[in-house]
């Protein structure tokens, strides 16, 4: 009867311990739950080239961002917002090739606990621009600076620091990967490339975890 007892208290803690171990590998939930420095990882490994490790990576974060101050959006940045992008002329498509906001997202860049207002805004896709606003004094004024020439970008939040990881494929979806590394700071946003790769098969696409939901308007 005791054997039977430390048997199955035996099995009763290996099965606890596979949960747990479980449980530490599976991704964070959302991006304030994430760990500080693994994103920065990725990117180091991204620049290297090493797309595997990047790919093992990615799996510790969550697909998508939901940033709190983005997911429960506070009226007063949602109006501040329309202000913005209701001025704005609305993209048509490509057949006319007038420029217009073809979509607008919200992310805290610089970790200040505020969402900035990021606009995708052009007309073909190889004049398309990356627009940051600051919410300041009730209002969202337009950071200094833009991303020129974006194709066909999905944004992500950049859980290490200050900044937002850009990944775009303007050639095709399985030719090319470019991923930058956007900054905000003093009312002025930077962009630093990361790398530029070109792939000789589809197993060597990535795709950035941490997405960013993107609106049309």
């Amino acid at each position: 009867m005791k054997k039977t007892k430390r048997i199955l208290m035996t099995v009763t803690l290996l099965i606890a311990a596979v949960f747990l171990l479980n449980a530490a590998n599976l991704p964070a939930g959302n991006v304030q739950a994430a760990s500080k420095g693994t994103y920065r990882a990725i990117l180091q490994a991204y620049k290297r080239n090493d797309y595997r490790k990047v790919q093992r990576l990615s799996k510790t974060l969550p697909k998508n961002a939901n940033e709190k101050c983005a997911r429960k959006l506070n009226s007063k940045y949602r109006k501040a917002a329309k202000k913005v992008t209701g001025k704005m002329r609305k993209w048509r498509g490509m057949e006319n090739y007038i420029p217009g906001i073809q979509w607008y997202a919200f992310s805290d860049i610089n970790k200040n606990g505020k969402p900035e207002l990021i606009v995708k805004y052009g007309g073909v896709e190889t004049d398309c621009s990356i627009w940051v606003y600051e919410y300041k004094g009730g209002k969202y004024k337009k950071a200094k600076g833009a991303i020129y020439d974006t194709w066909h970008p999905t944004l992500h939040n950049y859980t290490s620091g200050n900044g937002l990881v850009l990944q775009e494929r303007p050639i095709s979806e399985y030719d090319c990967e470019i991923v930058t590394l956007v900054t905000l700071s003093k009312g002025r946003i930077k962009g630093k490339t990361v790398r530029e790769r070109y792939l000789s098969s589809g197993k060597q696409r990535t795709t950035m975890p941490c997405k960013i939901k993107t609106y049309t308007p």
